[in-house]
Formats: structure tokens, sequence, C-alpha cells
């Protein structure tokens, strides 16, 4: 049995097609948040998950920050875990059917994108929790992290275009 056979016997569905762009994008999302907190939280110690309502500069409050951000990586973790499954579940549903690798990409790039632009409104903008660099000129990294997000969405829907 080729391809074109097998593809004319299991059409693919709408919510086949629903189930693995929503798994690309929580996948993308929780890759960035991750890579937000391992990269500027851990690594770089650029801010803290609640650094403007609890200071860092003491023990406790440090303490405190590294459980806001330890509560943080175990909610971007059940997001991978939810996109994962997801995938799976599509997977199994219907074998016969996948994105392409680029609008998988895509998707995933959308997600992340999707994460920043969340971080940025949300938790720097509204809730003012920190910022991405706990400096005086703090705004410029709130920016640019912001431009990034924008930047990786407009990338991802040039990926999920079909030519």
């Amino acid at each position: 049995m080729n391809n074109e056979t097998i593809n004319k016997n299991v059409p693919s569905t709408t919510s086949d097609s629903k189930t693995l762009i929503l798994a690309g994008f929580l996948l993308g999302f929780g890759l960035g948040g991750f890579i937000d907190g391992i990269v500027l939280h851990q690594l770089w110690q650029w801010h803290h998950m609640i650094a403007n309502l609890v200071p860092t500069n003491t023990l406790a409050g440090l303490e405190t920050n590294t459980v806001a951000d330890g509560v943080f990586n175990a909610g971007m973790l059940t997001i991978t875990v939810v996109g994962l499954s997801l995938l799976w579940k599509s997977i199994k549903q219907n074998p016969y059917f996948s994105l392409s690798t680029r609008a998988f990409i895509g998707w995933n790039l959308i997600g992340w994108g999707g994460f920043n632009l969340f971080d940025s409104v949300v938790f720097h903008a509204v809730l003012r929790l920190h910022h991405i660099r706990q400096v005086p000129n703090f705004i410029i990294y709130d920016i640019g992290f912001f431009l990034i997000g924008g930047f990786l969405v407009l990338g991802g829907i040039v990926l999920t275009r079909k030519y």
C-alpha cells in the first residue's frame, strides 16, 4: 500500500490538525518558559519571579523568590506535559496524519513567542512581578524581550503558511 492509498483511505480531520497545532504551540510556550526560568532566573540571575514584590537582597527574600521560581517552572513543566500528551494523542488517533516539520516548528515558535508576549504583558506590565533585568534601565530589557517574542511569533507565522 503506497502513501497515496493510505491518504485516500484515512482522511485527516480538522480536529487532527487542531490537536497537532495546539500541541506545537504548548510545547513552544513551555520551552520559552523553561528558557526564561533556566537562563534568566538561574544561570544569569537577572531576575526572579516575584523580585519586585519580595526583594532578593536578603537570604529570606532570595529563598522566597527561589520557591516562586520553582512554582513557575512546575507550571511550565505542566504546560509542556500537556503539549506532549496532545502530540501523543494525535499520533495515536491518526498515525497517517501529520503537520509538516516546517509547520510544527512554526507552531513551536509561535508558542515560544506567545510565552514572551504573555510574560511581558502579564508579569511585567500588569502584575509588575519582575522585570527581565532588575536594573535601573529595566525598560530596555523588557521592551527587547517583548520584541523578541513578536519576532518569534512572526517567524512562526511565516513557517506555518502554506506556499
